[in-house]
């Protein structure tokens, strides 16, 4: 069955994020705690904020760091910018007349201005954010939910993201998976055996020629 639609996680696939999301939490954590290695805070990149603030501080009320990292996004969206041939590929798809959809478990409001400072946010059709949902990645509920907007079948959608909890969303929804080695977690994305692995966002082309 031919792909229609490509679903794209936003941090470490679309944008490089990597100083918009370590120095927000490093800004966060500094207020209330001892400095954390990025190597620490690697290993908690693309799950929920809030759950990453529980996991990184064993505390549960984690609300002011949350607040704090938040006021930092705001203030710092110049931090964030597209990956090497991301606009490029998006207006690709477009052409081939693809539908395209962001699935990010980033807050709407950020999520929204750094797409739209990148140039991203025309491309999309459609986009899923953390306040969308009730249950997000590594869920089904944000796929299906982008799925379903389409108005197609799991198997005619593909998931391209760079952590683990993408890969199992896209699993979880029956939708083909691709894992970018280039983000947040690296070649490690291969241990969560996603259909395909690529280095370079270009590569969705050639998958999608095959498919």
């Amino acid at each position: 069955m031919n792909i229609k639609a490509v679903l794209f996680d936003v941090d470490g696939t679309l944008l490089d994020t990597n100083e918009y999301i370590y120095q927000a939490f490093e800004h966060s954590l500094d207020l209330h705690y001892e400095p954390m290695s990025r190597e620490i805070l690697q290993k908690v990149m693309g799950k929920p904020l809030e759950e990453c603030y529980r996991i990184l501080t064993e505390q549960e009320d984690v609300t002011e760091l949350a607040n704090a990292h938040h006021v930092f996004q705001v203030e710092n969206p110049h931090l964030s910018m597209p990956f090497p041939n991301t606009l490029k590929i998006l207006k690709q798809l477009k052409k081939d007349n693809y539908s395209i959809a962001a699935v990010t478990t980033r807050a709407r409001n950020t999520a929204e201005d750094t797409l739209d400072e990148s140039g991203i946010l025309p491309f999309l059709d459609y986009f899923v954010a953390i306040d969308d949902v009730a249950n997000p990645k590594p869920h089904a509920e944000p796929v299906m939910k982008a799925v379903n907007y389409f108005g197609i079948d799991p198997a005619e959608a593909m998931m391209v993201g760079d952590s683990d909890v993408d890969v199992m969303a896209g699993k979880n929804a029956g939708v083909l998976t691709v894992g970018v080695s280039y983000g947040f977690h690296g070649e490690s994305i291969v241990e969560a055996d996603p259909d395909f692995v690529i280095d370079d966002i270009s590569e969705i082309v050639e998958i999608l020629k095959k498919e």
